[in-house]
């Protein structure tokens, strides 16, 4: 048991992040432990692999714009652990996160009599927010947030009233499959029995996806990107119309967030005809409008222009860059980058050759993160350098009033500034 929240988290950190397996089963008998904290419980899923943490977060606002009570559940965090878990504007306590963290723990030898293996790192957190959302009386909603893929994730014991796959891209190829088609299959698995599902049009997996819909007998709502008019984006707003849905605004920066946003407005259009949630089209206008989501297109300074993005994947980089060309006009841009071993750094690098004046190649203080060596030989810039020390390179940048300067690759990378930055 533990005294202090600090060294549980700690200690969750130090978990084992994977363990082999086939199915649910391990999950479902790990929360009938705990007396299936996940029931009863109404869920929106969020899969997909980018763009989770939006939709969440704008579904979330919409919600509470109409008076809910709504926790979240979301991966990884940002700033603090405490994060990953929330009840309406608040993250869970360090003294609920220790209170619960050593109720899990308590319970551990009657997991191993029954011959469970123990909880993952994942696992342990998932459980932990299921118990802490089956104890406020007054909750009306979770978001919850798929962790990795969806077929075998933690989080997939739940049944939502609406289940929402933003789109399939590649990354974590090592463990949901190296084609568009293998991903979507570990995407898919979210899709309930008779539970619509919400998701981006994407022509090449459109049969798979309302093959998947059908064996399921799950109603398929596509937001085709096409349908998405008259897009402004700016330093300040993004604004768009989507169908009926005309002149929405919303605060976070960038064409991929109109998608994010069309996504959340279709998610509350279905909760109100199909649940009867009186979600008006003035509510869901602001709760896009008011939703806050830190670390994507994040600007941290105006004067010189310094801009924060956890985009560590290609379709993200991809994203990134098509914002950057949108904003840049005449002004110098220095892309600083950091990111995690694992990803695809040997296709997002060159994507930043062509579009940045200058790339600074560094690291964060986080075991998965690559070295500036590594990254610094895949990119063919002619003005291309390493720094090791991200406070010198701040240091730096800020004193450069004339130039644009984006920090991306990794979310991990984000957190780390973002405390440089409170």
């Amino acid at each position: 048991m533990f005294t202090n929240a600090p060294e549980l988290i700690a200690w969750i950190e130090s978990q084992k992040r994977h363990s082999p397996k086939v199915s649910m089963e391990k999950m479902r008998k790990l929360s009938a432990v705990y007396g299936n904290p996940h029931e009863g419980i109404k869920y929106i899923h969020v899969g997909g692999t980018n763009g989770k943490g939006s939709v969440v977060s704008f579904v979330k606002s919409i919600l509470r714009k109409a008076g809910y009570n709504v926790g979240s559940y979301i991966s990884p965090f940002v700033v603090s652990f405490n994060e990953r878990i929330s009840y309406n504007d608040q993250f869970i306590s360090d003294d609920d996160l220790l209170e619960i963290g050593n109720y899990l723990l308590s319970k551990y030898p009657e997991i191993e009599a029954q011959g469970i293996e123990l909880p993952t790192f994942f696992e342990f957190v998932t459980l932990i927010a299921y118990v802490f959302f089956s104890r406020i009386k007054e909750l009306d909603f979770v978001t919850l947030e798929v962790g990795l893929g969806g077929r075998l994730d933690a989080t997939n014991i739940v049944t939502p009233l609406v289940s929402v796959i933003t789109n399939v891209t590649f990354d974590h190829m090592n463990v949901l499959g190296d084609t568009l088609e293998e991903i979507a299959f570990n995407k898919l698995g979210i899709v309930k029995d008779g539970i619509p599902l919400v998701t981006i049009k994407n022509d090449q997996l459109l049969k798979q996806f309302k093959e998947s819909c059908q064996a399921h007998g799950s109603e398929l709502i596509l937001v085709d990107k096409k349908d998405i008019k008259n897009i402004d984006v700016n330093l300040d707003d993004t604004a768009f119309d989507y169908m009926e849905f005309k002149g929405l605004r919303t605060k976070l920066l960038g064409i991929v967030q109109t998608e994010n946003a069309s996504l959340a407005a279709v998610v509350a259009k279905v909760l109100r005809e199909r649940y009867g949630l009186p979600l008006s089209n003035k509510l869901i206008h602001q709760g896009i409008w008011e939703t806050y989501w830190p670390g994507r297109l994040q600007i941290v300074s105006r004067d010189p222009l310094i801009i924060i993005d956890g985009a560590h994947n290609i379709d993200a980089v991809t994203r990134l860059t098509e914002f950057l060309r949108v904003i840049k006009g005449q002004k110098r841009l220095c892309i600083v980058f950091a990111v995690s071993a694992d990803k695809a750094k040997d296709k997002m690098i060159p994507m930043l050759d062509t579009v940045a004046d200058e790339i600074i190649f560094t690291r964060y203080n986080y075991k998965r993160s690559d070295i500036p060596e590594t990254i610094f030989e895949l990119s063919k810039h002619p003005n291309k350098r390493m720094e090791k020390d991200v406070d010198k390179i701040l240091a730096e940048v800020k004193a450069k009033k004339d130039q644009i300067t984006v920090f991306c690759g990794s979310l991990y990378f984000v957190s780390e500034l973002l405390s440089k930055f409170k």
